[in-house]
């Protein structure tokens, strides 16, 4: 999933959140601006995270950078 995601179920079941976090060595980072890339199939590639701006910001260059590429975004 999306950071985007994280960031929805932190504010509903923080707990959840908090768990991964802790399992994962505190390697999540449950805020707008990890965006999932796709080919046209669909097939998930990889990821791209972007930081230095607000995080709805940080997600819209992310974005950019995948559709500028020429493939598909899943940001949740």
């Amino acid at each position: 999933m999306g950071s985007r995601w994280l960031d929805q179920t932190a504010r509903e079941r923080p707990h959840f959140v908090e768990g991964l976090n802790a399992v994962s060595g505190g390697r999540i980072v449950p805020v707008p601006g990890g965006v999932l890339v796709r080919d046209q199939a669909g097939k998930l590639l990889g990821a791209v995270g972007v930081t230095g701006d607000t995080s709805d910001n940080d997600e819209l260059v992310a974005v950019a950078g995948i559709e500028a590429a020429g493939l598909k975004h899943q940001v949740e």
